[in-house]
């Protein structure tokens, strides 16, 4: 499979790329063509030299890709996405992307109009190309090392089958990580304020690579 990291030259990219290097192509994105190169160096050599992962300009790696990760800052959510609307044609897109601010005291959710970054993200995307919110409560840090077992789960939201099919898979080749089903992307503002509850609790009890995961608890 053919992943492209759209903005991939940052510690969420890297982690993907470490993560899905050995089996996919990987394909990091970026506006600097010799910064996305260095990235795919620098993963490589994570890799020990076992992958497959080429860098280049986020409209090539967008065209030549099965699966596009957006790995952006919210902030440039919208222009980036305009800007590679000709590249698109019936591409997954999976959106990891949180809209929240920190106003000094903590981390807030601030949703678009639109109710969450996926829904925007599928507001600005032609038809035909289909969005899923997936992987805002894993630690970049931890992502990037191949050899941690990262013990939590991330949660899905999507309105296609096979997209969601592919994004669990995708998911389940990452070491302990458990994929869950959180619905239609409707629900997805839900899943993306878990990021800032996440980091507000990790800040104020001091816990280094928080994550989430769901317990049952069943009654003897």
């Amino acid at each position: 499979m053919k992943i492209a990291l759209v903005g991939g030259t940052g510690d969420i990219g890297t982690g993907f790329a470490v993560r899905w290097g050995q089996k996919h192509e990987i394909i990091i994105g970026s506006r600097n063509v010799d910064k996305a190169r260095e990235s795919a160096a620098a993963v490589l050599q994570l890799l020990e030299g076992v992958g497959n992962v080429q860098g280049t300009d986020n409209a090539s790696a967008v065209a030549g890709a099965d699966v596009v990760v957006l790995c952006v800052p919210y902030e440039h959510l919208a222009s980036v996405t305009t800007g590679l609307l000709d590249s698109y044609k019936s591409q997954l897109v999976i959106s990891p992307v949180v809209p929240m601010i920190y106003n000094g005291k903590f981390f807030q959710y601030q949703p678009p109009a639109e109710g969450s970054a996926a829904l925007q993200a599928r507001m600005l995307l032609p038809k035909g190309v289909r969005v899923v919110s997936a992987f805002h409560t894993i630690c970049a840090a931890a992502l990037q090392d191949i050899k941690r077992v990262m013990k939590a789960d991330i949660f899905i939201c999507g309105d296609d089958a096979e997209a969601i099919k592919i994004t669990v898979e995708l998911a389940g080749e990452i070491k302990s990580l458990r994929p869950l089903n959180a619905g239609p992307l409707a629900v997805s503002s839900m899943v993306e304020s878990l990021t800032p509850f996440l980091l507000n609790v990790a800040r104020k009890n001091k816990i280094k690579d928080a994550g989430i995961t769901v317990v049952s608890e069943r009654k003897i």
